[in-house]
């Protein structure tokens, strides 16, 4: 597919809108959606090991915990999406297994909807980084005197975005093995003009803050970046800009291209080992990061 980098200046208000509404994109959405919650239903099921453990004080602020059984296992922390407003995290457990049987732990964190929060998006990332310091406290304490095990963190769409705002994070950065983001935004100037700002209480303070193209100098993972090539024009602009942005700045960042595949088609390719999500994911977690 070649670059689609048009300016999103040049857009109307009614594409803008169209461009940040992937379901506008994505006719068999809510299929395939159903069919993944299905799945992660019939893991949970399966997995009798999970742990539900609250991270904060408040009722959003706990988390899915699921242990292969090795004392100093890798971690992948996985931040859903949905807009920022829907999702929980026992909806996204039909990739677990194929993770726990490779000998790492997933950890999916809930959190609240924007629009439980006065459509504060910081909080968000106030509560992720927090359910992050308490994995990384709960991998240290499990091994007393040793470094923790590596910790990889992993989003799609709006996880995709909240997943990347942790790996710019000043202090946290450096704690994150590797970042692997699937169909997300990082740059939220266009997403703040676009109908999303109807439950979103976008400012420039926010802006400045939660785009983590601005903060490229904070990232210290390897990143690889995913997109389907059937996605909304914007968000595939979004993936290689951003990614052409880390290059230029000397990070180390790998795009891969869904061929045929939209926003969701994509996330189901992270169910089975053998999925293009999936084999990014492997590729970033075993350190086999590629030049591109």
């Amino acid at each position: 597919m070649s670059a689609n980098l048009t300016d999103w200046r040049q857009l109307t208000q009614a594409q803008l809108d169209v461009a940040y509404d992937q379901r506008l994109h994505a006719p068999n959405m809510a299929e395939v959606m159903q069919g993944l919650n299905t799945a992660g239903a019939q893991a949970q099921d399966q997995l009798p090991q999970r742990l539900r453990l609250a991270y904060g004080p408040h009722d959003s602020e706990s988390l899915d915990w699921y242990p292969c059984g090795h004392t100093q296992a890798t971690v992948v922390f996985f931040i859903h999406g949905g807009a920022w407003r829907n999702g929980q995290a026992r909806d996204y457990a039909f990739f677990v297994p194929w993770l726990l049987q490779l000998g790492m732990d997933v950890v999916i964190p809930d959190f609240a909807a924007v629009t439980e929060v006065d459509g504060d998006l910081t909080v968000l990332v106030s509560q992720l980084a927090q359910a992050w310091r308490w994995m990384r406290a709960r991998q240290a304490s499990a091994m007393p005197g040793a470094a923790p095990a590596a910790a990889h963190v992993c989003g799609h769409s709006s996880g995709g975005h909240l997943a990347a705002c942790l790996a710019a994070d000043p202090v946290l950065a450096r704690e994150v093995a590797s970042l692997t983001v699937c169909s997300g935004m990082y740059e939220l100037e266009p997403v703040s003009l676009s109908s999303r700002s109807s439950y979103v209480r976008f400012d420039a303070q926010m802006v400045q803050a939660l785009s983590p193209q601005r903060h490229l100098q904070h990232i210290q993972a390897p990143v690889s970046l995913l997109c389907g090539t059937q996605e909304s024009p914007e968000f595939i602009r979004q993936t290689q800009v951003f990614h052409q942005a880390l290059q230029a700045a000397g990070k180390r960042s790998v795009l891969t291209l869904g061929q045929g595949l939209n926003h969701f088609e994509i996330l189901q390719t992270l169910a089975t080992p053998q999925g293009l999500f999936a084999q990014c994911l492997q590729q970033a977690c075993q350190g086999e990061q590629r030049a591109g």
